[in-house]
């Protein structure tokens, strides 16, 4: 019995000592990465461009070093083969769908309670939005949050949390968690306050969709597929939105 409560207080504490290091090292990464170009950068491409190869490069570096290369066990692999692909991809669209809601849900919301969105992602072109937030947005910050963070800290046996059709476990929650906070940077910007709120609910609800595709599949392929889809909704929403502002004989935002 003694040797048995040891053996769980070890493992509770090696959990314990991976979600520190995790959360340690994840913290560095996004203050390089995320946080010091808005503070010496000036330019959306130029601020843009270099978080997203710190974040990258940083990333991946951590994986190297903490996962000693493994990269398979971060998420760099496909999907497991559960099931023919026609039917993984055919139970994958609800998830998809959602994804692409609360973008939608999260944009439209934000205009109709009268925030004006992120100033940075404001002064892209449209062909800058699709290369630098839908693709390389999307992908790199899972490859962090999910790949590394959420990776490193995950541990077998963790309790499920969650309503039973999107239970997960710590690791998912603490991914999801953080890649919200991440978002706080938005204040360095002067980022109005009805945008910061409702950015940090769609990150977190997203982050946890994310996060529950990272854990179910083993790959990091479904969640960035999730978190491109969020994103794509939130240009939508904001067409959906001023379609609607325009019928109604309202402002269209931005005018």
């Amino acid at each position: 019995m003694g040797s048995e409560t040891g053996k769980i207080g070890k493992t509770v504490g090696a959990g314990n000592a991976r979600v520190a290091t995790g959360l340690t090292v994840a913290l560095a990464i996004a203050v390089a990465a995320v946080i010091l170009p808005k503070l010496a950068l000036s330019g959306a491409v130029a601020r843009i461009l270099t978080t997203q190869a710190l974040e990258l490069g940083l990333s991946l570096g951590a994986i190297a070093v903490f996962g000693r290369g493994r990269f398979a066990n971060y998420g760099f692999r496909l999907p497991r083969p559960d099931r023919h692909w026609s039917a993984a991809l055919a139970g994958w669209m609800p998830i998809g769908l959602t994804a692409l809601g609360l973008g939608t849900l999260a944009t439209a919301a934000m205009l109709a309670c009268g925030g004006k969105g992120n100033p940075l992602v404001r002064e892209l072109t449209f062909p800058q939005v699709i290369l630098f937030v839908w693709i390389f947005s999307s992908t790199i910050e899972e490859v962090f949050t999910r790949g590394f963070l959420q990776s490193h800290i995950a541990s077998a046996g963790e309790p499920r949390l969650g309503p039973r059709f999107l239970r997960i476990g710590r690791a998912a929650l603490i991914s999801a968690a953080f890649f919200a906070a991440m978002h706080l940077v938005l204040l360095l910007s002067h980022t109005d306050a009805v945008t910061v709120v409702i950015i940090l609910l769609f990150t977190f609800s997203v982050g946890l969709l994310a996060a529950h595709q990272r854990e179910r599949t083993g790959s990091l392929v479904p969640a960035i597929g999730v978190h491109m889809l969020a994103n794509v909704g939130g240009v939508f929403g904001g067409i959906v939105y001023a379609i609607i502002a325009m019928l109604s004989g309202g402002a269209v935002p931005g005018r």
